[in-house]
């Protein structure tokens, strides 16, 4: 391979935010060869988890994540497609990192699988930013159900003063007419709230 592109390699993986892999299709996903994101950004180091030395991938693989994990790689696997799944490792110091694996199978001639390889990033700012913005829109809803309690409330008092400019004959007109604005600009206006909280 010529120097300048495997320099160019090596200069992409060390600033990759996270790490590529190999690894067997097995139940702990015994990984074969992987690079150095796993040490920089997780904090184990590469020789721990190759041929689960140490510790295997599953085992830093988050709990609640492991039935999802194992599911999208076994359907992927059997409708030989590559796999696009999000879920949790557990850093050496016990943080939960959000990541997202894109990867595949790697079969021979005869349609053997022989190995699984892929790249792993961390996006846990990415996904602690979407919580961030989950709550303000749940905030935003919140403050949408007030408003449409107001406007029930408009809605009501326009009602009133159109039964009560009607009771007032000529007298009360204009008050009616007044009082059915009002009513179609509160029908108006929950509508558009409706639509904004959904």
């Amino acid at each position: 391979m010529n120097a300048d592109l495997l320099g160019f390699e090596q200069s992409v993986l060390r600033k990759m935010n996270g790490f590529i892999y190999r690894c067997k299709a097995d139940e702990h996903f015994t990984m074969l060869a992987m690079t150095a994101g796993i040490e920089r950004i997780f904090g184990y180091p590469v020789d721990d988890l190759v041929g689960n030395k140490v510790r295997s991938y599953m085992s830093i693989t988050h709990k609640d994540d492991i039935a999802h994990v194992e599911k999208t790689v076994n359907d992927c696997l059997a409708k030989r497609a590559d796999f696009d799944m999000d879920y949790r490792l557990v850093a050496a110091d016990g943080r939960e990192i959000w990541v997202h694996e894109a990867g595949g199978g790697i079969f021979d001639d005869n349609g053997t699988l022989l190995y699984l390889e892929g790249a792993v990033t961390d996006i846990n700012a990415f996904y602690s930013r979407n919580q961030q913005r989950m709550a303000e829109l749940a905030r935003v809803a919140d403050k949408a159900t007030d408003v449409l309690e107001l406007l029930r409330y408009l809605k009501l008092l326009a009602l009133n003063a159109g039964i009560e400019a009607a009771r007032a004959g000529e007298a009360g007109a204009s008050f009616g007419v007044l009082a059915q604005e009002m009513r179609k600009l509160a029908y108006q206006s929950e509508e558009l709230t409706k639509s904004i909280a959904a």
